[in-house]
């Protein structure tokens, strides 16, 4: 969002709270937003987007609710707002400094005021925010906003985006999906889900090898992952498990014990919908009861180990002529089975299998020329303005195609080439970045080797 429209919400909602209190309700901001057809300010189709956008990011304080009170929009702001420890203690000293010339106690057993008159009969806001919100209501996203959304953060994978956004827009209207996203490192996988998760606050994304059996001690459990969450909100996640392939991968105990079956056990019940009662080992958690009739789950993995296993079952038999490593390759529901372990129970529950392409170096280029890029990520992170050469750009594009790392590489190596300039001059507010052309050949070598 910009700085301005920030500003606008904070400025109008600050004056709303203290007119009506913590109490009153105020509409979700996703409705009636001017569209191409209902536009009585004759905005332009660039001014109707940004409004639009504008809104989509403030509803996340409402928690897909149509109506909330002022003080859990507060609560929600604050929890999702990314503040360093010195925008911390910024905001703590203005708070205190108006404390102490504020007297408390007269709030002590007295209704909330309606002294700025926005409260209706039900009392819900009817005082608009300007100039983003105008007769602020509910709206319910749907596929192609979704999609929309994630095309503006997330570059190529067009199946998978639409497959995502599907599974979203069903999830919201409580009919659960269960997905395999599988293709190499570095294709976008977990890229889609963050992105999601910054504005569907249903999505946890979980990582596959830390999950062990119940019982284990010290360990993260299936169980955790509902028992860090409050009621509401565990009964409809969205489950994204990622390196799940290695979490299938079987894991034998001295005595014969599959650990991967196991787990499988435990996710079953979920995807099956099951009412399940979770305990603390340990006492220091109360137990909970969650329904899964609305909790879907995502399975996102490079399955390298199956593709290897399919490689060398099918040199045996003799099929030889088509490279079924390839990372491109499709798998069906019987691949998933034979080879990567998978249990036909969870399988057969899988509502869908979406294979991601590997990017190459071209795609990687237009990735940092594009809204995405992470030169543009990495500059808002550090409030400064960075320049990249072409020349450095093509060679980070083509490393990180042939290193296979994607995206991690470009944004580690820009941030250590960020870094060795900082170190030397801190307050600057640009940098520019780049490579000699030893440096790169040198890199080149590196990771060939």
């Amino acid at each position: 969002m910009t700085y301005k429209d920030a500003q606008s919400f904070w400025e109008n909602y600050l004056t709303l709270i203290r007119g009506s209190g913590h109490r009153g309700k105020i509409h979700n901001p996703l409705k009636n937003i001017p569209t191409e057809e209902n536009n009585p300010n004759h905005l332009s189709a660039e001014q109707l987007f940004q409004k639009e956008r504008a809104a989509l990011e403030f509803s996340s304080f409402w928690e897909d609710k149509p109506t909330e009170t002022a003080g859990n929009i507060l609560i929600n702001a604050l929890s999702m707002t990314n503040l360093s420890d010195t925008d911390r203690k910024t905001l703590s000293k203005i708070l205190a400094d108006a404390s102490v010339h504020t007297d408390y106690s007269q709030y002590n057993n007295t209704a909330t005021k309606n002294t700025g008159g926005w409260k209706n009969a039900a009392g819900i806001s009817d005082n608009p925010f300007e100039p983003i919100f105008d007769n602020i209501g509910n709206m319910v996203w749907t596929p192609r906003q979704i999609y929309d959304y994630l095309d503006a953060s997330v570059y190529g994978q067009e199946e998978a985006k639409r497959a995502a956004s599907m599974l979203v827009y069903h999830h919201y209207h409580k009919h659960r999906r269960n997905l395999i996203m599988s293709g190499p490192s570095g294709c976008g996988k977990t890229e889609i889900w963050r992105t999601l998760a910054k504005k569907f606050h249903y999505i946890k994304i979980v990582n596959g090898p830390q999950i062990a059996c119940d019982g284990w001690k010290g360990s993260y459990h299936i169980k955790d992952i509902f028992m860090e969450e409050s009621h509401g909100r565990a009964s409809h996640l969205i489950i994204v498990i990622d390196e799940a392939d290695k979490l299938f991968e079987p894991a034998i105990s001295s005595n014969g014990i599959d650990f991967a079956r196991k787990i499988q056990n435990e996710l079953l019940k979920i995807m099956d919908g099951d009412t399940l009662t979770f305990t603390d080992d340990d006492g220091k958690k109360p137990s909970c009861t969650v329904s899964c009739q609305n909790v879907s789950v995502v399975f996102c993995g490079s399955f390298e180990h199956m593709n290897n296993r399919q490689s060398e079952a099918s040199r045996h038999i003799g099929f030889l002529s088509g490279d079924v490593t390839s990372p491109t390759i499709s798998h069906s529901e019987e691949d998933f089975m034979e080879y990567g372990n998978i249990r036909q129970e969870i399988m057969g529950r899988i509502n869908q299998i979406v294979t991601l392409q590997p990017l190459t170096a071209a795609d990687f280029l237009s990735i940092m020329n594009s809204p995405a890029s992470p030169i543009e990520k990495i500059g808002i992170a550090h409030n400064v303005v960075l320049q990249v050469d072409e020349a450095t750009r093509q060679h980070l594009a083509e490393e990180a195609a042939r290193s296979g790392l994607g995206c991690r590489y470009i944004r580690s190596r820009l941030q250590a080439m960020l870094d060795e300039q900082m170190f030397q001059e801190p307050d600057r507010t640009g940098y520019t970045l780049s490579l000699s052309q030893e440096e790169r050949t040198e890199e080149h070598a590196g990771l060939r080797d």
